[in-house]
């Protein structure tokens, strides 16, 4: 397996994009409230929770619950491919530009909104096979996860991928450059993790700690969207690199 380059300069230059670039933030920060919105009432007025999944054996009542509940999960869907859409479009095109727009976002939405749906389901089958392989192996199997399927949205957006090709290509562009997606990965977790102690601490805040909360944890998926999105435009071209070719060096 062939030597890697750092990949600091590629966290450097996404944090350098998205301080010039705050809109990322937005699209992900308004479809948060928005699906938290609906969820609430959907769970006050309806009933209505993920926990309806669980139990069909209450009768008529849990049934109808059990069905709103589906109602959620396709909420919660929705929600996810609109949000990652919108931020990986605009990620690439602060990359490819140096300046996103929504527009961008929108762009990306509607030209591989369809590609993004199927690469979220195929994402969540592979990743409730690791869960499950957990228990045995410890937490090898999500680490696994997460490395080799961590450029399969970029692969739909800025490759211009089907989902199937781009899990394909993910998992064979993090098993050539196997430790920089680990570098990657592991100093997301690292972030993400600060952040998530960061947000804990908002969330006392009274009335608007919910909303810091949330725009921390936004700011944090942008930031990683961006680092991942950088480094899938860097590394991909060593697919078509021989096996002892050093790798691009980050812009």
């Amino acid at each position: 397996m062939q030597a890697q380059a750092p990949v600091t300069g590629t966290f450097r230059r996404a944090w350098e994009l998205l301080a010039g670039n705050w809109i990322v933030v937005v699209p992900a920060v308004i479809v948060g409230i928005v699906t938290g919105v609906v969820l609430y009432l959907l769970d006050v007025y309806a009933g209505v929770s993920l926990g309806g999944l669980g139990d069909l054996n209450g009768g008529p009542g849990v049934f109808a619950i059990f069905i709103g509940s589906i109602v959620a999960v396709v909420v919660r869907m929705l929600g996810a491919i609109v949000s990652i859409a919108y931020t990986t479009g605009m990620a690439a095109a602060a990359w490819q530009r140096g300046r996103a727009t929504l527009a961008d976002g929108t762009s990306a939405l509607r030209k591989d909104g369809t590609q993004v749906f199927i690469a979220i389901l195929l994402l969540f089958l592979i990743g409730s096979i690791a869960a499950f392989l957990m228990d045995f192996l410890f937490y090898l199997p999500v680490l696994l996860y997460a490395i080799f399927v961590l450029y399969t949205i970029p692969g739909v957006i800025v490759g211009e991928r089907t989902a199937v090709d781009a899990l394909v290509e993910s998992f064979r562009l993090a098993g050539k450059n196997f430790w920089a997606t680990t570098g990657v990965v592991a100093l997301i977790i690292a972030i993400a993790a600060v952040a998530a102690i960061l947000g804990g601490l908002l969330h006392g805040i009274p009335l608007i700690g919910s909303i810091f909360e949330l725009v921390v944890m936004e700011v944090v998926v942008a930031y990683a969207t961006l680092v991942v999105v950088g480094e899938y435009i860097v590394l991909r071209p060593t697919l078509d690199q021989p096996a002892d070719a050093p790798p691009p060096a980050a812009s």
